[in-house]
């Protein structure tokens, strides 16, 4: 179920996944160095690999080292530093990304920016001997591996109990739709329905495994975000994808804001999910299909006329739930209030993570 990736060039999804993983980096790592959270900032790659693929396109850990450098002013101004953890389980490529990053550190300038662990563990090794360096710090964790294997109910269980973390980790959500009547894969996971699974149309099969990892959140967590994006191989016929799992609003919003970015139309995948294309362009006999976007514009609409006193923070929350962005909001809330619908003070409906929980900016929409 597993393979090697990098004794290839990297495909156009491998691509997607790790522009998804640098992104979002791009957007955490400056929010961490300026919080008021005094813990070690920790990015972990549990699967680094060598570094690049045949062809020399960066992988992971050197996509990391120049978004670190990216913010490197930002660390020396506040005196921060990032503990990277690299680690994979092939000794081979393990030395070979040790002595590239050695390298690239030096090429940077960052000796005075990062703390530098390469490991050459098994991942559930890994997670025993750093589970008090886990503990103690802020973590973005990247598990680019079969996550499904991986991620069981006791390590999902552990993994979103640490505080102040993230992990992002990688499904062959195809290949779990092709044997999903197979026992040895089914014992990986007994909690799952695997009938859904087998029976789901191919191209929704990574957020249908998504909404059965939800089934893993222990209850006393009650805020979370498990949010998927599925990739669909350039062969057309299979879909694999990245779990996003957050406790935190900030790292949800963050996330939603990088992924609508790599697609305009849905925000979910590299390729058109929802056939947003097609009810774009309508039909002769059955008229204009309501896009992604506008589908849930119309379930806000609703959702403000029926609770009649909503303000921007239940807006936003409704939002990310819905997996959008706070603009799709904003443009309906903007719509409403000029077609007299509603009314709030101000020219802006205020739906962004820094008027609501920085500025504590609370606006009510009154129905008209």
């Amino acid at each position: 179920m597993s393979k090697d990736i990098f004794d290839k060039p990297f495909d156009e999804g491998t691509i997607a996944k790790l522009e998804i993983f640098e992104n979002y980096l791009d957007s955490w790592l400056p929010t961490l160095i300026l919080s008021k959270i005094k813990k070690p900032i920790q990015i972990f790659d549990l699967f680094a690999g060598a570094g690049y693929d045949k062809i020399g396109v960066e992988g992971s850990p050197m996509r990391t080292l120049r978004i670190i450098r990216k913010h490197a002013p930002k660390l020396r101004h506040t005196n921060n530093k990032v503990c990277l953890y690299l680690n994979d389980f092939d000794e081979d490529k393990i030395l070979t990304l040790a002595k590239e990053c050695k390298r690239k550190i030096l090429e940077y300038k960052l000796e005075d920016v990062i703390i530098l662990n390469v490991t050459v563990y098994s991942f559930i090794e890994f997670l025993r001997k750093n589970k008090s360096k886990m503990n103690y710090g802020c973590n973005l964790i990247f598990i680019d591996q079969n996550g499904f294997k991986e991620v069981t109910e006791k390590v999902f269980n552990h993994l979103i109990n640490i505080e102040t973390s993230e992990f992002i980790f990688f499904i062959s959500s195809s290949v779990l739709h092709r044997f999903a009547q197979d026992t040895e894969i089914q014992k990986f996971h007994p909690k799952f329905d695997f009938r859904i699974i087998r029976t789901c149309d191919r191209k929704i099969i990574h957020n249908v495994i998504c909404r059965e990892f939800e089934k893993y959140v222990p209850q006393n967590i009650k805020s979370f975000s498990l949010i998927p994006f599925s990739i669909m191989k350039s062969d057309k016929n299979n879909v694999y994808g990245l779990i996003f799992v957050s406790k935190h609003i900030r790292g949800a919003d963050k996330f939603l804001d990088v992924v609508w970015k790599k697609n305009l139309i849905n925000g979910n995948a590299n390729f058109d999910i929802d056939e947003d294309i097609k009810k774009a362009q309508g039909s002769l006999f059955d008229g204009k299909s309501l896009t992604k976007i506008e589908s849930f514009q119309n379930k806000l609409g609703n959702y403000i006329l029926i609770e009649k006193q909503k303000d921007n923070f239940d807006v936003f929350v409704f939002t990310l739930n819905e997996g959008h962005i706070p603009k799709h909001a904003y443009d309906k809330l903007i719509e409403m209030k000029k077609n007299k619908i509603i009314y709030f003070d101000g020219k802006s409906p205020l739906i962004n993570y820094k008027s609501i929980f920085k500025d504590k900016r609370i606006i009510k929409f009154k129905v008209l």
